[in-house]
């Protein structure tokens, strides 16, 4: 078994505390309002922001799990499991800006659907690593990314 670790870039970093930032801002902005009615909308508007950050911040990429049987993509909460036998193919990706059709466009992490259809569990986009499955196609991110796709290609 062999774990790689999936750390956020530096601009994801910026992105996720600027957006968080401006966010409660503007929360805390229509809470503290005069108008009679301006809590009820910040509190709504910080249900909303609250499940939208917590559903991301879940499915941000923790580690890559690479075992003789198969590879377990482990998100902060719950994981996805790639049996070997569904793995067709496993490639490196260059640095590029994701296309997303729906997701975080770097809060968290560039997380969601890309427009070729894949999903997406990007924290660097400089180490990008691609696996096509039977069914599905993969995005992910790791802190080494040769040593992965190695340990990918041997299963």
């Amino acid at each position: 078994m062999k774990i790689y670790q999936s750390k956020s870039s530096s601009s994801v970093k910026i992105m996720t505390t600027g957006v968080l930032s401006v966010l409660v801002l503007v929360t805390l902005g229509l809470v503290t309002t005069n108008e009679s009615d301006g809590w009820i909308w910040g509190l709504v508007l910080g249900l909303i922001i609250a499940s939208t950050v917590f559903y991301f911040y879940a499915n941000s990429m923790n580690e890559i799990v690479v075992e003789d049987e198969g590879v377990i993509l482990k998100k902060n909460i719950g994981q996805i499991y790639i049996p070997k036998s569904d793995i067709v193919e496993v490639t490196k990706l260059a640095q590029t800006s994701l296309t997303m059709t729906y997701g975080s466009k770097g809060v968290f992490g560039f997380i969601g659907n890309t427009m070729d259809g894949a999903i997406s569990f990007v924290k660097d986009r400089r180490q990008m690593v691609g696996i096509t499955t039977t069914s599905k196609k993969y995005i992910l991110s790791s802190e080494r990314p040769d040593e992965l796709l190695n340990a990918l290609r041997a299963l």
